[in-house]
């Protein structure tokens, strides 16, 4: 089955890269004494102004018979040694980069022009940042690994349907709590046949990756040290030697996971010359980096927000009906930023697009004739809080659709707060 899930597996790598070095390498680490960050620098490669340690993530796509491998999945990732924050920013395959001696290509090329030396020279050029380390993996040991832990426990969002008859291949996964073996679990980080595609994909990676991180800390898996080592040496290649990636592990085998930021690089797609690119906003690339965890306060007022919390959850399971959203703002992305958080909620997604015009002062929900599209219109306007005469029937729409407008930094907040954990 493995062999059909071979293609097009952005940042699927990445995680089993990042999963193998924590879970292997990070366990052969936990009877060490935590080290501070001073013994870090010691031994570690770091950038001495900021104090961070970064690296290339190279998730390959190993065809046999081709000489040159695909570079499929690529991230950067950025550990603060100071403030213990993890920060990884995914980077579509198709980034338009300038690669030295071959000038404006897709990112991925670099990798087949000149290996991973030419993929790290090209990104530091293009974020700005040196890069000490680099992570190269296949995911063939995936499912293995994953099996090797037991399996994980994620609560699916939504139905995850597939089937692609010609490749053999059929992606059955059920809404809510499931226990997902490797198969399973490969199946769930890359389902991407959805509205909202790669993002969407993105989103799930990263609820199995902190899954992941979490289930690693139990002592129960102490027994498992030796084949995870083994396993997750078979993975990886690195230029780190064993004793740094164990002294690096080691200082954040306690890592909180609320203290790692996710991200994927800003931008849009275009065609130049005919080929299509993605144009990643390069403006945005100093914010992200230095974005900051979000935290859980201590709130005395922990159990208004319990009720505030089971409010919205009755809420989202009367939205039975895939929503539409559509960006009325005028600011590029906040449809799709909006459709993912509605989705890490449990709200189908059918459609992500453009109004018919940008100059919406007030987020509107439309929904076609139907009892069951206005009861879920309803609910999502008390989600996030838009005033009910907002909240109209159009017999012209054909889904649940959510309009952004000027106020719509309010209406992600509000999806913030209303996500259950």
């Amino acid at each position: 089955m493995v062999k059909h899930l071979r293609k097009k597996d952005i940042a699927l790598l990445i995680l089993a890269g990042f999963f193998s070095l924590v879970a292997g390498i990070g366990f052969k680490a936990y009877y060490l004494l935590n080290p501070e960050p001073e013994t870090i620098r010691e031994k570690i490669q770091h950038d001495e102004s900021t104090g961070r340690v970064n690296m290339l993530l190279v998730g390959l796509d190993e065809v046999p018979g081709e000489d040159a491998n695909r570079s499929d999945s690529i991230a950067f990732v950025s550990i603060d040694l100071d403030d213990k924050v993890v920060r990884l920013l995914s980077l579509p395959r198709d980034t338009r980069v300038m690669i030295p001696d071959h000038g404006w290509q897709k990112l991925n090329h670099a990798y087949a022009y000149g290996a991973v030396d030419l993929l790290k020279t090209t990104l530091i050029n293009y974020l700005g940042v040196p890069i000490q380390y680099h992570i190269i993996v296949n995911f063939e040991s995936f499912p293995q690994l994953v099996d090797l832990i037991g399996g994980v426990d994620i609560d699916v969002p939504k139905n995850l349907r597939y089937t692609d008859r010609a490749g053999g291949l059929r992606i059955d996964i059920k809404a809510g709590e499931q226990h997902m073996d490797g198969k399973t679990a490969l199946e769930f980080v890359r389902f991407r046949h959805d509205a909202l595609g790669d993002i969407g994909r993105v989103e799930r990676q990263q609820i199995f990756l902190q899954t992941v991180f979490k289930k690693i800390k139990d002592p129960a898996m102490i027994t498992k040290i030796p084949e995870l080592i083994r396993q997750s040496m078979k993975l990886v290649k690195t230029n780190m030697t064993i004793s740094q990636a164990i002294q690096l592990a080691s200082y954040l085998k306690d890592q909180d996971p609320s203290r790692t930021v996710f991200r994927t690089l800003p931008g849009r797609s275009a065609y130049i010359s005919g080929v299509s690119y993605w144009l990643g906003d390069l403006s945005s690339i100093s914010e992200i980096l230095s974005e900051k965890p979000l935290e859980d306060p201590v709130d005395p007022g922990a159990e208004e927000d319990h009720e505030i919390d089971l409010q919205a959850s009755e809420l989202i399971g009367a939205i039975n009906v895939q929503v539409a959203v559509l960006n009325g703002s005028g600011r590029s992305a906040v449809a799709k930023e909006t459709a993912t958080k509605l989705q890490l909620i449990g709200i189908d997604i059918a459609h992500i697009g453009n109004a018919k015009h940008s100059d919406y002062k007030y987020t509107n929900i439309i929904f076609p004739p139907g009892a069951e599209t206005e009861i879920a219109a309803k609910a999502l306007g008390k989600l996030v809080v838009i005033p009910g005469n907002l909240v109209r029937q159009d017999k012209n729409a054909r889904h649940v659709t959510m309009i952004m407008g000027h106020d719509y930094e309010n209406i992600l907040k509000k999806l913030i707060i209303s996500r259950v954990e």
